[in-house]
């Protein structure tokens, strides 16, 4: 996939792409290619990089290793290279905009596709929010792709990358990137990914907080429906399993998914799950998705006739804007009360928002062929916009705890 690039960019792209080749010839260097792939070891998700090229230069420490970061040295050692050789490249101007803009390294597909010891070549390639937005305003199915330099790890001769004279600039391979060729293509790209600190935690005090330990029983196990539930049962909503089927975000960003579960006595509009990330590619059942072993609702009392449930996913140029009805009904099962329920959320793109109803629950709902399949006793229930894209997936069930 060759690329001339002959159309005029930004100020802040071209810095961008002269930041890219820079970091092709760092990354020449053994020790820092090594340091590379351990930076996927400084977050929980262990397969993939994503970690801020900021952080690494001002801390001048392997978040894993915790010595001294061989990718800072072998950046500051080029710097003083090119201030030798003359090059026009300042030194001040280059780290400043690494600082300014939060610059971040991201690799989907490098961690578990190649080895380190056996890399002859690195694609560096570069991401702009306004290729982002052009992209998904030319095709809402877009899956993204960047420009990067192919470069070629075991050459001798430095690349001039701003040489005064440009006649002397010896050009490496341009190319465009995406899913599949970073798969077959060792591949980082460089960027102001402005992403947020996912530890989930909802800001809603009305949602469950404390580990839940107890797990209870299918209703249909012991012989429970809405008719029978016992006033001291515990009536817990859960979301056993989830998955993506296909990555929600153009290359290259991880998914990021945000849930919503409100009810009439639980009306609160922070995010249950708040952008929690998914890695690219991983398209995997988990069991842990949820915390607290699936638990949506730690409780779900008899007033409450239905929880309304929202997933969107992160997008730029989207917002979620989504009015919900919850009610609460009297001991008959007659509804008493209805409120509206507003929830917005920007750079996010609503795949369902979806009434649930307690009763119908309670009777098996859990276990009805809709058309998807199941997983053991549990159906699969499938919500996508656009299903050729993705898909969300997801099991649920109610678990009866009787003491």
């Amino acid at each position: 996939m060759e690329l001339n690039q002959k159309k005029e960019l930004s100020e802040y792209e071209s810095k961008l792409k002269e930041l890219s080749l820079f970091m092709g010839e760092v990354f020449k260097d053994r020790e820092a290619r090594k340091e590379l792939f351990e930076l996927a070891k400084a977050d929980e998700y262990i397969d993939d990089i994503d970690y801020s090229l900021k952080a690494l230069l001002q801390t001048n420490e392997n978040p894993v290793s915790k010595k001294r970061s061989a990718i800072a040295q072998a950046f500051y050692s080029h710097l003083e290279n090119f201030r030798v050789l003359e090059m026009d490249l300042d030194k001040h101007d280059l780290i400043n905009f690494i600082n300014s803009h939060n610059i971040t390294i991201l690799a989907p597909y490098l961690v578990g596709y190649f080895n380190p010891e056996q890399l002859t070549e690195l694609t560096v390639s570069w991401w702009t929010e306004e290729m982002e937005i052009k992209g998904y305003a030319n095709d809402p199915d877009w899956k993204g792709e960047t420009p990067g330099y192919r470069i070629k790890l075991d050459e001798e001769d430095r690349i001039i990358l701003f040489p005064k004279d440009s006649s002397d600039h010896r050009n490496p391979e341009l190319v465009m990137t995406n899913d599949d060729y970073a798969m077959t293509n060792p591949t980082i790209v460089i960027g102001e990914f402005l992403e947020i600190d996912d530890s989930n935690k909802s800001h809603n005090s009305n949602y469950l907080t404390e580990r839940i330990s107890s797990i209870g029983n299918l209703p249909h196990l012991i012989g429970v429906n809405c008719t029978n539930v016992l006033p001291t049962d515990v009536v817990r909503w859960t979301m056993p399993e989830f998955r993506i089927t296909g990555n929600t975000r153009g290359w290259p960003h991880p998914n990021r998914i945000t849930m919503w579960v409100v009810s009439a006595t639980n009306p609160g509009t922070n995010p249950f799950i708040n952008e929690k990330k998914i890695k690219r590619g991983d398209f995997d059942w988990k069991s842990d998705f949820i915390p607290n072993n699936g638990t949506l609702v730690s409780g779900w009392e008899s007033i409450n006739l239905n929880q309304q449930m929202i997933i969107g996913v992160k997008r730029p140029s989207n917002r979620i804007r989504s009015t919900v009805v919850v009610s609460t009904v009297n001991s008959n099962g007659i509804i008493s009360n209805s409120s509206t329920i507003n929830i917005e959320k920007n750079m996010t793109y609503l795949v369902t928002s979806q009434s649930w109803l307690r009763c119908s629950e309670l009777n098996g709902n859990y276990m009805a062929n809709n058309g998807n399949g199941f997983r053991g006793p549990l159906a699969i229930w499938a919500y996508g916009v656009n299903r050729r894209e993705f898909e969300v997936q997801f099991t649920l069930a109610h678990q009866i705890i009787r003491n």
